[in-house]
């Protein structure tokens, strides 16, 4: 039996190595993107029974996203299942100040990467009549956001257009295409966020805290899997109640 190749951008992040743990079996190969963290990749791969392939590329770079697409292309074809999940660290910046490459940051990163890899793989998943997509949003682009994070939000917004309209677009074809939305996550993706606007979060929540990886992960294998095959087209929020 041939195995599911699962393609993570983005994998290295807390959020990715919690998914892996996740998704982990004998029956997949992941195919983890990271730029800086490989260390985690190998670790993973020490304490886990799937195959993890860590392949290094800076998204800000179209060589290099090009190559990677190149590399997978020529040793496995292409993936079955792919989940996007790489951003630049968040960070609050008022409009006032903010310049252009900030919100080109964002959309090269996260919607530039996508459209190049789905320009690559979609047609042959849609062959196949058999995929599975899923975008990382934010519950921003289901309520009102912060302030200062304007960059950040369009980018959101702009990768749930996409993944609606990709949605329509091969529905016909059996593939599956969603967005998850959590609200804050407590993780390294955090770090340039001031201590104390994480902790009003937590306070204002209804639970009295933020999510936390593991409460991202158990969505996310179940969109990967075989019981979402009805599902497509929608933006789901994991936020405890923040938005209803």
């Amino acid at each position: 039996m041939n195995k599911e190749k699962v393609l993570i951008l983005g994998a290295s992040s807390d959020i990715g190595c919690e998914i892996i743990s996740e998704i982990s079996d004998d029956m997949s190969i992941i195919l983890a993107h990271y730029n800086s963290s490989e260390k985690k990749l190998i670790h993973l791969q020490s304490e886990l029974h799937t195959q993890i392939v860590p392949i290094k590329a800076d998204l800000l770079d179209e060589k290099q996203l090009i190559d990677l697409i190149n590399k997978i292309k020529n040793q496995y074809s292409h993936p079955t299942k792919i989940l996007f999940l790489a951003a630049p660290k968040i960070e609050n910046i008022r409009f006032k100040n903010i310049n252009w490459e900030d919100y080109e940051k964002d959309l090269e990163v996260q919607l530039k990467s996508s459209v190049f890899i789905l320009k690559e793989f979609l047609p042959m998943m849609a062959k196949e009549k058999k995929g599975k997509i899923i975008f990382m949003l934010s519950s921003y682009t289901l309520s009102v956001p912060p302030k200062a994070l304007s960059h950040y939000i369009t980018a959101k917004y702009a990768l749930l257009g996409f993944m609606k309209s990709l949605a329509s677009e091969y529905s016909e074809k059996n593939i599956q295409i969603n967005a998850v939305s959590p609200s804050m996550v407590e993780t390294s993706f955090l770090e340039n966020i001031p201590d104390k606007l994480v902790e009003l979060a937590s306070e204002a929540h209804p639970l009295k805290r933020n999510a936390v990886p593991h409460d991202i992960a158990p969505l996310i294998k179940f969109l990967l899997s075989e019981e979402s095959n009805y599902i497509t087209g929608i933006n789901i929020p994991i936020c405890g109640g923040v938005v209803s």
